[in-house]
């Protein structure tokens, strides 16, 4: 799907999240390829419909296929902010989604190892699996629940300014505040030689409670 993306659409995105200065995009982090392509496959509409959307109707799958399946699912994703409710060892997370106001359990073996000890806010797509959820592969840290106040607050008229093509304001404005934080410099891929200097206290949502195992 990655292969799909128009020049326009990395060129819009990039400008929506902030990483496009003087005709280029900057991609300052590993994990920023990531978070554009994310961001320009779920959130860049043409004609009510996003690349995703596209996609799977230029490529049916064969029904009842694994694929078919899979791009169902992709069609279903959301933009949530999730807050760790407990851990299920080398399995996943259940969490809060305070954005969407539901409880996920989310299937993620590498989120089990090393958000396990403390609290934590990750900003991040979610895609429907069954009797759980797995991420889009572009999580964020929320480093400060202020930096996302604004936005929240807006919510209603962010979606509502792209109602013809879907809500790609809200999206992007909670990833660009995640970013302008410094988000995608604190996430670190196994194997490689990256370390965080001085990793951050996740904050604690208002309202918000945390659960002991």
């Amino acid at each position: 799907m990655v292969k799909t993306v128009p020049p326009e659409a990395y060129a819009e995105i990039g400008d929506a999240l902030g990483i496009r200065r003087n005709g280029m995009l900057i991609l300052d982090s590993m994990e920023m390829p990531s978070v554009l392509a994310d961001c320009c496959l779920y959130d860049w509409f043409e004609d009510g419909k996003n690349l995703v959307q596209r996609y799977a109707e230029a490529h049916p799958a064969i029904p009842g296929s694994d694929e078919a399946y899979l791009l169902n699912a992709y069609r279903h994703t959301r933009y949530g902010i999730l807050t760790i409710r407990s851990v299920v060892p080398d399995a996943g997370l259940f969490v809060d989604d305070i954005l969407n106001q539901e409880e996920l359990f989310i299937m993620d073996q590498s989120f089990s190892r090393s958000l396990g000890k403390g609290s934590a806010v990750l900003a991040t797509r979610t895609v429907p699996l069954g009797e759980f959820w797995m991420t889009g592969g572009a999580a964020l840290p929320v480093l400060s629940a202020d930096a996302l106040e604004p936005t929240l607050i807006q919510a209603d008229k962010l979606l509502a300014r792209d109602s013809m093509n879907g809500p790609r304001a809200f999206t992007t404005a909670i990833v660009r505040a995640c970013l302008d934080a410094g988000a995608a410099e604190h996430v670190v891929y196994t194997g490689t030689e990256s370390r965080i200097r001085d990793r951050p206290r996740m904050p604690r949502w208002p309202g918000s409670k945390r659960h002991h195992r």
